[in-house]
């Protein structure tokens, strides 16, 4: 299990988390400006270099397992622009996530994760039976292409989904959801230190992809999971993974026309960029479209909405000021439409997109610039306590 491999989390103990934790310690700091929560929050705490060497010292015996001193180890979205200005290629969300399930075995957690387990399998269980409720007939549990929505789109924005089925069969593709009664593919119980929970959850999971040759996801942090994370702990799905934009992509010469063909920019979720190397697939889908304009910091060295590491959880105000900041520029342009390929994402920057700014998911941008009708479920989708 390596990170090189596959960008996987690794135990708390191994001597690669060991490593990386030292070289962080003493390293000077030179990936400071990439970590867009230490940007946003202005603390010094929460620079990658202050976060692995407060786990360091956890790990050293040289200051006991407290909500207080783990805080910093949930101050990270895993979003992982700080490797890519990393000289050693160490992965400190990654080791984040082994210090936060160490956090968890040690009862050092935040009290906003508490029974953080029990909320995530209420939730789940809940958005399976809004799929079924929202999508009559329209789920399958076997076949040639099955789709797995998100969490995030079933509980925030099912109209996305809609998008979605309509704009892939406007290419010629019956999409069916994945009947299955997980609705998430578990990507939270990592970020929240539940590791063995995730490796019970993958199992689940990856028996309802089997009954199909290809499944595409529409959250990037649970195709990333789906993909490194599950083959990691000794699970396969099985099926071709692919996320909304690289199966557009095998098809676009068959998009309708745009009836209105407008410029868009393009954000990156972080998991697609830099964990899955997924950029090119769904600009290739919006050029066929509209005019992709860029984000200074894009592709690669995209910027994180605050979407990912439960940040959402347990920072929300820190959270949703990345979202802001991520969409300063386009308002400082004077706005426009913000086009992403990720069901979390989506959520976080329209829940924060100024009045002067349009964001959209990837199926619903090209749907509406290519006037593909599709009809959103009427089902109310009712919210509880148990909220990613």
């Amino acid at each position: 299990m390596g990170y090189s491999a596959g960008h996987v989390r690794e135990p708390f103990s191994s001597s690669s988390v060991v490593r990386q934790l030292d070289d962080c310690t003493f390293c000077p700091k030179m990936c400071r400006h990439a970590c867009p929560v230490s940007a946003t929050s202005g603390r010094e705490s929460h620079i990658p270099q202050a976060k692995m060497d407060q786990l360091n010292q956890l790990r050293l015996g040289r200051s006991e397992w407290s909500e207080e001193s783990t805080e910093s180890l949930w101050a990270c979205t895993g979003c992982r622009h700080c490797t890519m200005y990393c000289d050693h290629g160490n992965e400190p969300g990654l080791v984040l996530l082994a210090g936060r399930a160490e956090a968890v075995r040690r009862g050092a957690v935040p009290p906003v994760l508490a029974r953080y387990a029990d909320r995530f399998a209420a939730r789940d269980e809940r958005l399976a039976q809004t799929a079924r409720q929202s999508f009559p007939g329209q789920l399958a549990t076997e076949g040639e292409i099955g789709f797995w929505p998100g969490c995030d789109a079933l509980d925030k924005n099912s109209a996305d989904i809609a998008a979605a089925l309509a704009v892939f069969s406007a290419v010629g593709v019956d999409l069916p959801i994945i009947d299955s009664p997980q609705a998430c593919a578990g990507y939270p119980l990592l970020a929240a230190g539940y590791s063995e929970l995730f490796r019970w959850h993958a199992r689940k999971v990856a028996a309802a992809m089997r009954g199909f040759r290809t499944v595409v996801i529409n959250c990037s942090a649970c195709l990333h999971a789906v993909r490194a994370q599950f083959p990691a702990e000794g699970v396969r799905p099985g099926a071709e993974i692919l996320s909304v934009g690289e199966a557009l992509a095998r098809r676009v010469r068959t998009l309708p026309k745009a009836v209105r063909r407008r410029s868009v920019y393009f954000h990156d979720p972080c998991h697609h960029a830099r964990y899955c190397g997924i950029a090119a697939e769904p600009r290739a889908v919006l050029s066929a479209v509209a005019e992709v304009r860029e984000f200074s910091w894009h592709g690669k060295d995209t910027e994180c909405c605050g979407g990912g590491g439960l940040l959402p959880k347990t920072s929300p105000l820190l959270a949703d000021q990345m979202a802001k900041r991520r969409l300063s520029e386009v308002q400082a342009r004077g706005g426009g439409m913000v086009v992403t390929s990720c069901a979390t994402c989506t959520f976080m920057l329209k829940r924060n997109a100024p009045a002067a700014v349009e964001v959209a998911d990837l199926s619903t941008a090209v749907a509406q610039l290519t006037g593909t009708a599709y009809q959103p479920p009427t089902v109310a989708v009712v919210a509880g306590d148990d909220e990613y």
